[in-house]
């Protein structure tokens, strides 16, 4: 209950300073949205190298029958193989769409960019390897 709250609190002052960003562009709201979006591109490249790593670890391993490192299956786990819920979807739309156009309402061009290919690889990266391993006949609650 205390990590939902927690979580719940965090998302509702996201979108407080997102919509502060949104109504005036020259706010200090826009420099927070924009350390934002600049977090999240990195959480975003350091996410999907680490999933494409310990994927590789996987099947490297496995083919040869060696053990596989426990510690990296968690992050391939975490990164590739959990679903988010339906609202939690959405939510992240929202808030994916609501910091690129506050950003580029702002004029910070190039980190809206920056933002946008790293999501956006980020999600592609991801589906790719969730296909591999449905088409390897692989359950990714066995990885």
């Amino acid at each position: 209950m205390k990590k939902y709250l927690r979580s719940l609190m965090f998302d509702a002052l996201l979108a407080l300073v997102l919509l502060w960003g949104l109504a005036s562009p020259q706010s200090a709201a826009v420099n927070f949205v924009a350390a934002w979006a600049l977090f999240g591109s990195f959480i975003c490249i350091t996410a999907s190298v680490a999933g494409v790593v310990a994927y590789e670890h996987w099947l490297r391993n496995t083919g040869k029958n060696i053990p596989v490192n426990p510690d990296l299956m968690k992050v391939f786990r975490a990164v590739f193989c959990r679903k988010p819920s339906q609202g939690r979807r959405a939510w992240s739309l929202i808030i994916f769409s609501v910091t690129t156009g506050c950003l580029l309402g702002a004029g910070w061009i190039l980190t809206a960019l920056l933002y946008l290919l790293c999501v956006l690889t980020f999600k592609a990266v991801r589906e790719t390897y969730r296909q591999r391993i449905e088409g390897a006949g692989l359950c990714p609650d066995s990885l």
